[in-house]
């Protein structure tokens, strides 16, 4: 479903219990993860929210479905754009080498130890190309390719695959290969910073810090902590420098 504007489609697709599906280009307070806005001009990009009604995940299988939706979104990235490097960064950002493409966001309901709904925001940059609010690192679709692409057609592509992604849910072995395997920095020895666990927005680090250290991307555990070497990392406890 379309719609011209709302504040938040993630926050719309809560209001409305009877859609599983909205879009829009205008969206007046974007969210991203760990307190972050997500800035887009008004009628350049798709920002999409996909509710998922019972998806047979345990509260303690949840990133199965970051891995599902993320590999969707950088499967129709790829498409279009077949000359560069689409990777995941973990959680679930979508880049472009070095620069972001794509925010996710996805808010679960729990009940009796399972999911019993997940929201899926998407904000994918397609026809914007500049950005007023600091963001370090931003690309989009057209600064890539010189050219406007299609909105809707954009959102349809989006929908399909990742609907197509959510049907390896029960292939948890399968679905984390794939994953793995366009995985930002994956195998690549790199520059990365603790940071302490509080509710602040993260942030991408351009100046090395002080507490900076070096090490490998080796693998992701089942409750999506990011295995830096042999040590563990949840989500607010490191951040990654570029």
């Amino acid at each position: 479903m379309f719609i011209s504007q709302t504040n938040s489609t993630n926050d719309w697709l809560k209001q409305h219990p009877e859609s599983d599906a909205v879009w829009t280009t205008w969206q007046t307070a974007g969210r991203g993860q760990a307190g972050n806005s997500w800035e887009s001009e008004q009628g350049r990009n798709v920002l999409m929210s996909l509710r998922f009604r019972h998806p047979q995940v345990l509260v303690e299988q949840q990133f199965r479905l970051t891995m599902a939706v993320s590999l969707g979104v950088q499967e129709t990235v790829s498409k279009l754009l077949p000359n560069e490097q689409v990777t995941i960064k973990w959680p679930n950002d979508i880049y472009v080498g070095d620069r972001k493409i794509c925010g996710i966001l996805i808010e679960s309901t729990i009940a009796d130890r399972q999911v019993a709904e997940a929201i899926a925001g998407i904000g994918l940059n397609v026809n914007q190309t500049v950005w007023h609010s600091g963001a370090p690192n931003p690309v989009s679709v057209k600064l890539l390719t010189g050219a406007d692409s299609d909105l809707p057609a954009v959102y349809d592509a989006l929908c399909n695959a990742i609907n197509a992604r959510m049907l390896m849910l029960s292939q948890p072995e399968t679905l984390k290969q794939h994953y793995l395997s366009v995985l930002y920095r994956f195998g690549v020895k790199a520059l990365y910073a603790r940071r302490e666990v509080s509710l602040t927005p993260s942030r991408i680090l351009t100046d090395i810090p002080k507490n900076a250290f070096q090490a490998t991307i080796t693998d992701v555990t089942e409750q999506g902590e990011l295995v830096l070497d042999s040590s563990k990392f949840h989500f607010k406890e490191i951040q990654f420098v570029l």
